[in-house]
């Protein structure tokens, strides 16, 4: 009952979290275009500082730094120290609380600031910060939501991403006002997206439901829009009169209400059908009105480009076709730029999702990184806890056998006086045996070592056999060292050990016996000459010639 409480508690949103968000909209609305003018703005800002700091409230002290970044990239119009700077005193503020909206936002906020004055490989950390937090925070309580939303879905369209661009715009429009110019421009802003991401059903129901809300309300601007962007289906399904008469009414609108972008694109749309329905001159009136709304800037490039092929296609309908060659040169140079600029934006494209897909890794790496760290500190804290409580019950269990252990002192210590006879008698024995061992062993002890010395040094090599090497290293330390036997055992471990290198020898030089193999062995773990005499069993001078031959097999 308590977990399901907490759970219904959770689900609730508070009071004082509603009027927070609408304290911080109120502040985001407030004035920071001062031109160059810094300290008017410092002036009129300081007085939510003074009441941040009365209050001890951090998240009007945040938005105060919010401000001021917003502020000085104004007054600079561009990217700046300053902004930089109070853009880190908000997040360094906000960090200390488990505000995750206003974290959020403040990454989107940073990440638009890069973003406007493109400086791209900086925005990107922020916006992608921003996207991971997706699942941590209620859109209901994100100040400005409609209007942050659409700062990081414009970014991911910008680099290619338009289902995540549209998916963010749909994440907010349960929370933009109905029947707002707002709610329509962010359905027609995932139609589109959905027209980029080539899902044209999706996108044409996005049109619609906005030229619907737009009739509602009588937005003639929005109306003439989605006029335009519905009349390609329309023309696609064969409609051609539906098509032409929604593209005038664009224009319509377009003209009245001083949109001289969107005219020049229906303009132009318009003519690239008149072109096709074989009516030249309305569609020569219409690209000549397109024309002059065109500038010489990027943006332009692939309306001229497609000016150009219209007005050629109409030279060539009617016949004249000097001015189609003309107007196909022209088209062929445009049409060159252009795909060298779209050239560009795709390698630039795929750069940046992969940029994205690169911090997805690492963020993924590193929270596995997390997730390891604190399994093997639960596995100590676990160990530790266990080994404690074992000493703890020993401990207990000794105190209780004290008792009886007292009252059996007496007892052992007789019984110990008598055995301590026996056993120095015994060790005494034990001793003679060892000291002959030893003489045995003394002989071999220092190959034994330096072959378990470079087991040790390579075990990393082959961690599942150590307790086999283990146990044929003590195999070999017990009775006769150099027989048959041991070495076919020595040679298994020392083969393991230089996997290779025996193969190698026998490569390098002339036919090898097994006593040449054993001294290359021998020589390869850096044994001096007495000892490899000692262990061959020959003598020193015998090790020398030995040596001698192999010499001159190489």
């Amino acid at each position: 009952m308590l977990l399901l409480l907490t759970i219904v508690l959770s689900d609730r949103e508070p009071s004082d979290s509603k009027e927070l968000k609408v304290e911080i909209e109120g502040l985001f609305e407030k004035r920071i275009n001062f031109g160059q003018d810094t300290s008017s703005m410092k002036v009129y800002l300081d007085s939510i500082l003074m009441e941040a700091e009365e209050r001890r409230s951090i998240p009007l002290k945040w938005a105060y730094y919010q401000l001021m970044a917003d502020g000085f990239s104004i007054a600079h119009d561009g990217v700046n120290p300053r902004s930089d700077h109070y853009y880190r005193l908000a997040e360094q503020l906000i960090e200390q609380t488990d505000n995750m909206e206003l974290q959020q936002v403040g990454m989107i906020r940073e990440g638009y600031y890069f973003f406007v004055y493109r400086d791209i490989p900086k925005a990107f950390p922020w916006f992608l910060r921003a996207d991971d937090m997706m699942g941590k925070v209620r859109p209901s309580r994100v100040p400005f939501l409609a209007e942050h939303y659409g700062f990081i879905s414009g970014f991911f369209s910008f680099i290619g991403n338009h289902r995540k661009a549209a998916r963010y715009l749909m994440e907010a429009l349960p929370y933009t006002e109905e029947r707002s110019r707002k709610g329509i421009d962010m359905l027609n802003s995932i139609g589109v997206f959905h027209e980029r991401d080539s899902l044209k059903g999706e996108s044409i129901k996005f049109y619609r439901r906005a030229l619907g809300m737009a009739e509602l309300v009588r937005d003639s601007v929005w109306i003439g829009i989605l006029s335009g962007n519905l009349s390609s289906a329309e023309w696609e399904s064969g409609h051609y009169s539906k098509a032409v008469s929604l593209v005038k009414r664009n224009i319509n609108y377009s003209t009245k209400f001083n949109e001289p972008i969107d005219a020049m694109r229906a303009n132009l749309a318009l003519a690239g059908m008149y072109v096709k329905l074989g009516r030249w001159d309305s569609a020569r009136a219409h690209v000549d009105q397109a024309l002059p709304l065109m500038e010489n800037k990027p943006y332009f490039l692939p309306y001229m480009t497609k000016a150009k092929k219209v007005q050629a296609d109409i030279a060539h309908g009617t016949g004249n076709s000097l001015s189609e060659l003309g107007y196909l040169s022209s088209y062929m140079v445009l049409n060159d730029s252009l795909e060298r600029l779209q050239d560009r934006q795709r390698v630039l494209r795929v750069s940046w999702q992969w940029e994205a897909e690169k911090y997805r890794r690492s963020i993924k790496d590193a929270d596995l990184k997390r997730k390891q760290v604190n399994l093997t500190f639960l596995f100590v804290v676990g160990f530790v806890v266990l080994f404690l409580l074992i000493i703890i019950l020993s401990v207990n269990g000794s105190k209780n056998k004290i008792r009886l252990k007292n009252a059996e002192l007496e007892g052992e210590q007789i019984r110990m006086a008598f055995q301590k006879e026996l056993v120095d008698r015994e060790l005494g024995e034990l001793q003679n045996s060892l000291q002959e061992f030893t003489r045995t062993i003394q002989q071999n002890d220092q190959t034994i070592q330096r072959l378990r010395n470079e087991v040790i040094r390579n075990l990393d090599n082959f961690p599942e056999k150590q307790e086999t090497l283990s146990e044929n290293i003590e195999e070999i330390m017990g009775g006769e060292f150099m027989n048959e036997e041991r070495w076919t055992k020595f040679q298994d471990i020392f083969e393991r050990v230089y996997p290779g290198y025996l193969d190698l020898q026998k490569q390098s030089f002339q036919p090898l016996s097994q006593k040449e193999l054993r001294l290359l062995a021998l020589i390869k773990l850096g044994l001096n000459n007495r000892s490899m005499a000692s262990l061959l069993g020959i003598t020193l001078e015998g090790v020398k010639k030995a040596k001698q031959r192999l010499k001159k097999k190489q």
